[in-house]
């Protein structure tokens, strides 16, 4: 109520902020429940203890809809609450009570539409896990496929000083680099390869390459996705020639979080590109060269990424269902 009092008394909004700590929003809020609510309308705020004017089957209704729909706003969960049950809640309070609950304000993750669960965990126990555990000298273990990082900077979050804003230049155009891979398991070395293009000639330079380096494996496994390069007639005809030791393992459909190579990417990205801005291409690429020619120094944050746990997308209790 103290908010009310001081706006009786005449404070400016911001005056009241800084007296009591709180954000404009909040006094906003309590002016508006009083004027439409009265008294009672503030003292439902509840910011502490448990759910405040909601009954616990209001909670379970309350929570279902926040998971089914994902919405983008507390405003759009204060509507369901006061359309559902005649209980009005302001954003702030409404946000309370959803931290409560155990709730938090962050993107969906996009994940291809075709993904099937079901399927990629019968691949990891049945055919990955065993590859994985017989890996070694005699029987060597890579995860291929390429990455394609685009000349531009990419903005992420970071700490900056609070009222400041700062700026990431962008360069637009087509300009990137092409880098074809593979991770060595368990080793995790990587072996790459900068191409014009990724095609059947580069991933057979690719494999030439592989196999130069196990002169005495048998086989080396190799698992791809199913990119056209990686099926196509000129690829087959060189994989059935006498004396090739390269078997590719194809990994499921709509399924590239079973390609730790991935991983190693994404944290590529993020050591190269991530809030990072290069005035000239030639900067730009040479970043990605100093970054491979100092692997070893992040051998440590890469055991931790690169293990042999893997997540399933495609589960149907965990999408936005579809309209």
């Amino acid at each position: 109520m103290n908010v009310l009092l001081l706006l009786d008394d005449g404070w400016a909004v911001g005056r009241i902020c800084e007296a009591l700590f709180i954000d404009e929003g909040t006094v906003r809020e309590h002016r508006a429940l009083y004027e439409t609510h009265g008294r009672t309308g503030v003292e439902r705020l509840a910011y502490q203890g448990g759910s405040g004017p909601l009954r616990r089957d209001q909670i379970v209704a309350l929570e279902v809809f926040v998971d089914e729909k994902v919405p983008q706003t507390a405003r759009e969960v204060c509507a369901f609450v006061a359309r559902r049950f005649g209980v009005h809640y302001g954003p702030n309070a409404l946000s309370k009570l959803l931290k409560r609950l155990g709730f938090v304000f962050k993107k969906p993750k996009s994940v291809p539409a075709k993904a099937d669960a079901a399927v990629q965990r019968r691949f990891v126990e049945d055919i990955l896990k065993p590859l994985m555990e017989a890996a070694g000298p005699a029987a060597p273990l890579y995860f291929v496929d390429a990455t394609h990082p685009s000349y531009t900077g990419r903005p992420a979050h970071g700490w900056i000083r609070r009222g400041r804003t700062v700026e990431l230049k962008s360069n637009h155009g087509r300009s990137r680099i092409n880098i074809n891979g593979a991770l060595l398991w368990p080793d995790r070395t990587v072996v790459h390869r900068q191409e014009e293009l990724i095609t059947s000639a580069a991933m057979i330079r690719l494999y030439d390459d592989l196999q130069t380096r196990h002169p005495h494996a048998r086989r080396i496994s190799v698992v791809v996705d199913n990119a056209r390069y990686n099926r196509s007639r000129e690829l087959r005809a060189w994989l059935e020639k006498p004396g090739c030791r390269i078997v590719p393992v194809y990994l499921p459909s709509y399924a590239p979080n079973l390609n730790l190579i991935e991983r190693f990417w994404h944290f590529m990205k993020r050591k190269v590109l991530f809030n990072s801005a290069y005035a000239k291409f030639a900067l730009f690429e040479q970043a990605f060269h100093d970054f491979f020619r100092r692997l070893d120094h992040h051998a440590a944050e890469l055991r931790s990424i690169l293990t042999d746990r893997f997540h399933y997308i495609g589960l149907s209790e965990h999408g936005i269902s579809a309209a």
